[in-house]
């Protein structure tokens, strides 16, 4: 029987702390856009219409005209701007949405939490330590990941679930539209980042750091893919066993550069190489990131 004097509005702590995988990948994708939302790939994207609406971008494709109408016909179907940065705010907590909107503001945290502390049991995973701080840091790395997917599981429901599908086709016909090779041509570029990088720098107030938001959005999905497919591991808390094993850091290294399209199953291998990326391109200091990966009081985890 339900409690009287309990308030209607308090969410169901089952509910909570819950973890479903298909949330986990609609916040998956929510994560990537927010990073290429950064780029301005949108509204790359957009401008590229309104110049062959004008008739200032030439295309002498069929394809590749149908493809930049179809998108001009289809503009209110979209996810608009606005409603992509609602979601962003909503899902992982970045500042822009509508007044209004009840910001995710547990993620940073909790996303850094993880990252630095996968980085740091990889970088002690050569050393020997003793064994009850090793069990300790077990512990510590099981926790922090499942309070990142009980996160993303529970901001990942709902409206974003849907929209997530939506945005994804958004960011394929991107990816396409900005690969085609007329648009590529008209801007002398090699690929699609350095479209993406011409038009905003004139066009749209200057470009970003290319480099890093595209490293922030592979790698990043790659650290949620692999919480959404290891939903049964952090269930389990027996810290004798590895949580993620690692292979040998110079071998990691040597891999960098070798991540590729999200994979469904991330291996731990890859884990560790995106957490690393990730990482390198954050901007964090050394000292940030050992303060996030430190033990914490087990008072305040969720059990």
């Amino acid at each position: 029987m339900r409690d009287q004097n309990r308030p209607s509005e308090l969410p169901d702590l089952g509910a909570r702390n819950a973890i479903v995988g298909d949330n986990i990948r609609a916040a998956q994708v929510i994560y990537s856009a927010a990073m290429l939302e950064e780029l301005k790939l949108f509204q790359v994207v957009d401008r590229l219409t309104q110049l062959f609406q004008l008739g200032l971008l030439t295309v002498n494709r069929r394809s590749t005209g149908s493809n930049l109408y179809k998108y001009f016909k289809e503009a209110q179907l979209r996810l608009s701007e606005r409603d992509r940065r609602d979601l962003y705010a909503r899902t992982i907590g970045i500042p822009g949405g509508s007044d209004g909107v009840v910001v995710n503001r547990e993620f940073n945290d909790l996303w850094l939490r993880f990252i630095a502390r996968v980085a740091a049991i990889n970088r002690e995973s050569e050393t020997k330590i003793d064994t009850v701080s090793a069990e300790a840091n077990e512990l510590a790395l099981r926790r922090s990941a499942r309070e990142l997917a009980q996160n993303l599981s529970l901001h990942g429901a709902g409206i974003t679930l849907f929209a997530a599908v939506d945005l994804q086709k958004q960011i394929d016909f991107a990816t396409k539209l900005l690969s085609d090779p007329e648009v590529t041509s008209a801007y002398g570029a090699r690929d699609m980042w350095q479209v993406v990088d011409q038009v905003a720098t004139i066009d749209l107030g200057g470009s970003t750091n290319n480099h890093r938001y595209r490293t922030m959005a592979l790698t990043g999905a790659t650290i949620i893919s692999w919480l959404a497919a290891n939903i049964a591991k952090l269930q389990r808390n027996n810290a004798r066993i590895p949580f993620i094993r690692i292979r040998r850091s110079e071998a990691i290294r040597s891999r960098q550069n070798e991540l590729g399209k999200t994979a469904t199953k991330p291996s731990d291998f890859d884990l560790v190489n995106a957490c690393e990326q990730w990482l390198s391109v954050s901007g964090l200091s050394d000292e940030q990131i050992s303060a996030f990966s430190a033990l914490r009081s087990s008072a305040t985890s969720t059990k």
